[in-house]
């Protein structure tokens, strides 16, 4: 063979050429494509599951509140300002229309309804469209250290007692404001004197009733005749003694938002 047939010989292709670079970067982008989608499925995955389980906790708090049996035998003296026994009533008693809302203060998806309708609620309220009525009930002290439900709870009956509904509701914004995560301590009863003269309070008529738990008994009280009432979890909305009823939180707080803007 010549030098010049050898010289005219085609060359073979040889990896790392552009058309085997493409490929590869093709293949890659397949491959990321498909982890991505994967990450995708399995995040959706964790999504719905975790509303499951919120849900079931939801269920299964109620179905614990059935359970809890009637621990009300002592009688206990109501705070100042309450009405028909448990109710902390904002708003005029001329408004129209009556919002009752069951509410235990470390319940997260009580904090997800406040957050959603409170501006609402407190311009109707203001309007003189409606009035409130809140039941505060204590439930889930077993999903803190140091029985936070009940601690708040009677903190704001205290709240009511010393100064009045209307710092009663900046103090219950208050607390919802600073919610914390269940499994650990809530606030300390420091704070809680902390929120309660931010509110409007003076510490001098509220820290000895919130270290003492002045209203504990009755908060015990207001959670069995929200059980004895047949409200078996938080939160539960009535409109003029109607329940709010929904198949998602998002359901029930349209409804009340709805009812807050008069319609």
């Amino acid at each position: 063979m010549s030098k010049k047939s050898a010289r005219q010989k085609p060359s073979q292709p040889r990896s790392g050429t552009p058309k085997g670079g493409r490929q590869s970067a093709a293949a890659k982008a397949a491959a990321l494509r498909a982890q991505q989608e994967q990450q995708e499925r399995r995040r959706r995955m964790y999504v719905v599951g975790g509303v499951a389980a919120l849900l079931a906790i939801i269920v299964l708090g109620g179905y614990l509140l059935q359970s809890l049996g009637d621990t009300s035998g002592e009688e206990a003296t109501p705070p100042a300002g309450v009405t028909d026994g448990y109710g902390v009533v904002v708003g005029e008693a001329s408004a129209p229309t009556t919002v009752q809302v069951y509410e235990d203060f470390l319940c997260p998806v009580c904090g997800v309804f406040e957050e959603a309708t409170a501006e609402q609620l407190a311009e109707a309220v203001d309007a003189g469209r409606i009035r409130v009525d809140y039941r505060m009930v204590a439930f889930l002290d077993g999903q803190s250290s140091d029985d936070y439900s009940t601690r708040a709870a009677n903190a704001a009956a205290v709240v009511l007692d010393a100064a009045g509904p209307e710092v009663f509701r900046e103090f219950h914004d208050a607390l919802f404001a600073e919610q914390p995560a269940e499994g650990g301590a809530g606030l300390s009863d420091d704070r809680l004197v902390e929120l309660a003269v931010e509110a409007g309070a003076e510490e001098d008529a509220v820290r000895p009733g919130i270290e003492d738990r002045a209203f504990e008994q009755w908060t015990r009280n207001a959670t069995d005749a929200m059980s004895q009432a047949g409200v078996r979890g938080t939160p539960t909305v009535f409109v003029d003694g109607e329940q709010v009823e929904g198949e998602s939180l998002q359901a029930i707080v349209d409804a009340t938002l709805a009812v807050a803007a008069g319609e």
